[in-house]
């Protein structure tokens, strides 16, 4: 119960400021050029080759997993946006004193802020809706391909959030806690880069495995596994974890 009161009051701050229309708003225009600009392109490419090689490029690869490809990306501008004050103002302005003077616990306020950013940025996707219709409308019906493009989104926004969280307990300069979110984000990316660049084949895996990167792509292509939902349950966990205990520091 406490978690939902928490929960709608951080759901009204978000829609009672332009914040949210706005970053809704940007993320649908942004996400429609770049959907835009996929399907001209591929239109583009199937004229200029002859008709019997035209069959050899698919629509889901060059355009659909492309596109979720893109908005993964935005993300990690878009994520930071939402997650760098969640903390950071409320520890500036002396507010989140007020929780602890309640019969509230930090992972209780944990909880509260995650699902609600975790609702923001969801509503974001919800404007990308229009997305599936049209690929639907040019004979495109795979829909467990389009289900697992979200999921895979829903499951790297969630990592996001909880990364971006910990962040934000870590300082009460926004700009400072948005910088370590974008920075974090990248360093997850990195480390698959990196295990793809190595020799040694079982460091490679071992990286690989640590960078969401690899696993973002295992779901977003529909053979999401065992590893895949532990990975992410543990990272999640973890990052919430460490969140709580950030926010215990003020009792040392």
């Amino acid at each position: 119960m406490m978690i939902w009161h928490l929960y709608k009051k951080d759901m009204q701050s978000y829609f009672s400021s332009p914040l949210a229309y706005v970053l809704i708003g940007l993320f649908s225009l942004i996400s429609g050029i770049i959907f835009f600009n996929l399907l001209v392109t591929y239109s583009d490419g199937i004229q200029a080759l002859p008709a019997n090689y035209s069959q050899d490029i698919s629509f889901l690869e060059e355009v659909v997993l492309r596109l979720f490809a893109n908005i993964n990306f935005l993300f990690l501008f878009f994520i930071p946006l939402i997650t760098m004050k969640l903390f950071s103002d409320e520890k500036r302005q002396s507010t989140l004193d007020l929780y602890w003077m309640a019969p509230v616990r930090e992972w209780q306020v944990v909880m509260a802020k995650g699902l609600s950013a975790l609702s923001l940025v969801l509503s974001m996707l919800l404007m990308t809706i229009i997305f599936p219709i049209i690929i639907y409308g040019v004979g495109v019906k795979n829909f467990s391909t389009l289900g697992a493009a979200y999921l895979a989104l829903a499951l790297n926004a969630s990592a996001y959030i909880s990364l971006g969280l910990f962040c934000s307990s870590l300082s009460e300069n926004q700009i400072i806690s948005g910088l370590l979110s974008i920075l974090s984000i990248m360093f997850m990316w990195m480390i698959t880069w990196g295990g793809n660049l190595n020799s040694n084949y079982l460091v490679a895996e071992i990286f690989v495995y640590l960078g969401i990167t690899s696993h973002f792509e295992r779901v977003l292509k529909g053979l999401m596994g065992t590893q895949d939902i532990v990975y992410y349950a543990s990272f999640i966990f973890s990052m919430c974890f460490l969140t709580v205990k950030s926010l215990g520091r003020r009792n040392w």
